[in-house]
């Protein structure tokens, strides 16, 4: 039984050791950038350029869309602002809108936000939206800060994004604790691959796309989700990619039941779609099955160490070295993430981060005794932007 264990362990750190080795570089990188290198700034606006902003909602968080409309606004820049909302949506935003018919059907017969998203560049499309325009994207709980607009005015690539972080935390602890990675993971991979012109994690906040190319690849991928991961990587893999210096901000989850139903919606989105992402880079697919699936297992790092000590099993030197240099990297990670934003974190995070392991760990299982329903969209609740 000893020996199986022991080996369990031994595989357990040899397969999380090249995301530890990620992590550790990218958090290195990452400071010696903010220290030593001025990577940040806004381009000259390019002559003509309009820039919209789209925030794209099912209707069910109303007084958050029309808080992040109202922080647009206070921005006083040139931009139009556009809801895109479904028909059934009564509510009135002050901005532009898109309103999808109830009877509208794309050709692949795409559903959810996908469909609104394909309806969305065809009415833009129509009104003239093309090479001289981009398309900023929001989801119905995200603010991205006035400078990320103005770099848009002047950006070069054909599309991009910034990295994320958090806003109205603190409402539920361990959720609020668990999306630190949020903010760490794209810090480390998004910043890594954006910036060398590749996208890869990609996500739906703040993503950035010439108009003409929204248009050239539309959102009818007939697939639960990961619209926003296909999306980028198709403009990628022909245009390239970009990264935006700035920052988009989220609210975590305001409950545990919440947390639980985002996160299954992710993994489940990315399980259905594979075969159109496998077709766009299986490199693609490898790495972000492996990200979900091992991500979390940096809980057995310190685990293998005891276990070998109590027992008085013999531990390869490698192995050891490899097993600490995980943990260490393991409670970086997520202390980076804290440290992003709000130091009164720190400390809670380092005592409670076994806690939020299995908190996390705890939505594989989740997603596979409770599917979603793939007709709808999960929904969470939402925090408004509060005015600063």
């Amino acid at each position: 039984m000893f020996p199986f264990i022991w080996y369990f362990f031994t595989f357990i750190v040899l397969i999380y050791f090249p995301i530890a080795v990620m992590q550790f570089a990218g958090i290195i990188s990452n400071i010696h950038e903010k220290f030593f290198s001025d990577s940040s700034g806004v381009p000259e606006p390019v002559k003509g350029r309009r820039v919209a902003v789209e925030i794209t909602t099912n209707g069910q968080n109303p007084e958050v869309v029309d808080s992040i409309i109202g922080k647009l606004r206070s921005y006083n820049l040139n931009i139009d602002i556009f809801v895109v909302k479904e028909e059934v949506d009564l509510h009135t935003y002050a901005a532009q809108e898109i309103t999808v018919p109830s009877g509208y059907e794309t050709p692949n017969e795409s559903k959810t936000k996908l469909r609104a998203l394909h309806y969305a560049i065809n009415t833009l499309h129509r009104m003239g939206y093309g090479k001289r325009d981009y398309i900023l994207h929001l989801d119905d709980d995200s603010i991205v800060e006035k400078d990320y607009i103005r770099y848009v005015f002047g950006m070069r690539d054909l599309a991009g994004q910034g990295e994320i972080r958090l806003r109205d935390y603190g409402a539920h602890l361990l959720s609020t604790l668990a999306d630190f990675i949020r903010v760490s993971d794209c810090d480390v991979y998004c910043r890594h691959f954006n910036r060398k012109g590749k996208a890869m994690f990609v996500h739906g906040e703040g993503l950035v796309v010439r108009a003409d190319i929204e248009y050239e690849f539309g959102w009818d991928y007939a697939t639960y989700g990961a619209d926003d991961v296909i999306m980028g990587n198709l403009v990628s893999q022909k245009y390239g990619f970009g990264r935006i210096p700035y920052h988009i901000f989220i609210s975590p989850p305001l409950s545990a039941r919440d947390f639980y139903k985002q996160r299954r919606r992710w993994l489940t989105a990315i399980v259905y779609a594979r075969k159109k992402l496998w077709n766009i880079s299986p490199r693609l697919v490898l790495f972000l099955f492996y990200r979900y699936i091992v991500g979390w297992t940096g809980i057995f790092g310190i685990g293998y160490v005891i276990y070998s000590l109590v027992f008085r099993l013999i531990m390869p030197v490698p192995v050891l070295v490899m097993s600490l240099f995980n943990t260490a990297s393991y409670f970086a990670i997520y202390q980076y993430g804290a440290l992003q934003t709000n130091r009164k974190y720190s400390p809670v995070m380092l005592v409670l981060q076994y806690v939020i392991s299995i908190y996390e760990a705890a939505t594989l299982w989740y997603s596979l005794i409770y599917p979603p329903d793939t007709s709808k969209f999960d929904v969470i609740r939402k925090a408004s932007v509060r005015d600063s």
